[in-house]
C-alpha cells in the first residue's frame, strides 16, 4: 500500500511539472504545456524546409512571418520599427502604443525624431545591426591588443532565443535575449525581463534619446552587449586611464552611475544639461539595438572605423545613434 501511494504521489508530481507553463516571453516563445500547440507554428517533423525542422528556408524568414512588414502574428514590426494592432490579441495591460516607434528602432525603416524637431515619420535607416546572416565585424571583440574586432555572421536567433526561458529556471529575459549570443564565446549575462512589457518609446513625438528603461535592464544590457563588443565595456575611469589597447585606449563610460566626472570629483559637473547629466550610463543611452535613421554631417560622417577604414561613410556611419550627428554628446554635455 505504501509503495502504491508513493507511485501515485510521484505521478501527480510529474503531471504537475509537465503541465506547468515555462516562464518566458510572449506568444509562442515559451509558456509551453505538455500538450502545447506552439510547435506546429514553426516546425514540421517530416516536410521541413529549413534546418532545425523549420517551415521556412531560414530562421530569419520564419521570424519575419510574424514580425515582418506583412506579418500578422505579432504587433511588433521590427523591419519598419513600429508597433501595430494586427495580431488579433488584446493584451492587458497594453504592451505598446499603436503606430509609435519600437524601442529598438527598425531594420529597414524607423520612426525616430533624430533631428530633435518634435515630430517623426517613417524614414529609411542609415545603419542597422546585421539580421540576415550576412557577415560583419564585431568592433571591439576580443581582449586587449587583439585588433579592431572579429568577423561575425548574425541573424535574429543570434541574439534572441525563440523558445525563451533563458533566465534560469526557465525564467524570462528581456526580449527573449540569450544569456550568451551565438558565436560570441562570451560569458553568461542574464538581462531580466521588464516588470511591465512595453515595446514602444515613451515620447509621443518620437524622441529616442532619454528613453527610460528598468534600472536592472539598463545596467545589464551593457554587460550583455560586451559579450560581442568586449572592449566597449568601460567604467567611470576609462576616459582618464589608458586601457593598454592601441585602438581602444581611452573610452567613454558605458556602464555606471553618471559620467566619470561625477564619480572622480564627488558630484555632477557645473555644466551640462540638467535633464540628462545625472542619468545612469549604458549602451542604450546613445544607441538603439536594431536600426536608426540618424543622419551624419561632415565631421561625424567621416570618423574612421576602428580598423581605419572610412567606408561606409556619410550617414551610413551613424552607428545606431539615437540623434543626428553628435546630438547624443551635446544633449548631455550641453557645451
Amino acid at each position: 500500500m505504501k509503495r502504491k501511494f508513493s507511485i501515485i504521489a510521484f505521478m501527480l508530481t510529474l503531471s504537475m511539472w509537465m503541465s506547468a507553463p515555462v516562464r518566458a516571453d510572449n506568444g509562442p516563445h515559451g509558456h509551453y504545456t505538455a500538450t502545447t500547440d506552439a510547435c506546429a507554428g514553426c516546425h514540421r517533423a517530416h516536410v521541413a524546409q529549413g534546418e532545425n525542422l523549420l517551415i521556412t528556408a531560414t530562421s530569419y524568414d520564419l521570424c519575419l512571418t510574424c514580425h515582418g512588414q506583412t506579418g500578422s502574428g505579432a504587433d511588433t514590426d521590427v523591419m519598419d520599427g513600429v508597433y501595430l494592432a494586427r495580431d488579433g490579441e488584446t493584451e492587458s495591460p497594453e504592451e505598446g502604443v499603436v503606430n509609435r516607434g519600437l524601442k529598438g528602432g527598425g531594420f529597414l525603416n524607423a520612426r525616430m525624431d533624430v533631428s530633435w524637431s518634435g515630430s517623426a515619420s517613417p524614414t529609411s535607416v542609415t545603419s542597422s545591426h546585421i539580421w540576415d546572416e550576412r557577415g560583419g565585424i564585431a568592433w571591439g571583440s576580443g581582449g586587449i591588443g587583439s585588433g579592431p574586432g572579429s568577423g561575425m555572421s548574425l541573424t535574429c536567433i543570434s541574439c534572441h532565443n525563440p523558445h525563451g526561458g533563458e533566465g534560469g529556471n526557465n525564467g524570462a529575459t528581456y526580449r527573449i535575449l540569450r544569456v550568451v549570443p551565438l558565436g560570441s564565446g562570451g560569458e553568461q549575462t542574464i538581462v531580466p525581463d521588464e516588470d511591465v512589457k512595453n515595446y514602444t518609446i515613451d515620447d509621443s513625438s518620437g524622441k529616442y534619446f532619454g528613453q527610460d528603461y528598468d534600472e536592472q535592464i539598463y545596467n545589464d544590457i551593457a554587460h550583455w552587449c560586451a559579450r560581442c563588443h568586449d572592449r566597449y565595456l568601460a567604467y567611470d575611469d576609462a576616459g582618464h586611464t589608458d586601457s593598454g589597447d592601441p585602438i581602444f585606449a581611452y573610452r567613454h563610460i558605458t556602464v555606471g552611475s553618471g559620467c566619470g566626472c561625477h564619480n572622480m570629483h564627488g558630484g555632477p559637473p557645473p555644466t551640462g544639461n540638467p535633464e540628462y547629466r545625472h542619468d545612469k550610463i549604458s549602451c542604450f543611452t546613445c544607441h538603439v539595438a536594431h536600426g536608426t535613421s540618424a543622419a551624419m554631417g561632415e565631421y561625424s560622417g567621416s570618423v574612421p572605423w576602428p580598423n581605419g577604414s572610412t567606408s561606409p561613410g556619410g550617414s551610413a556611419r551613424s552607428a545606431l545613434l539615437r540623434v543626428n550627428n553628435r546630438g547624443v554628446c551635446q544633449l548631455c554635455h550641453d557645451k
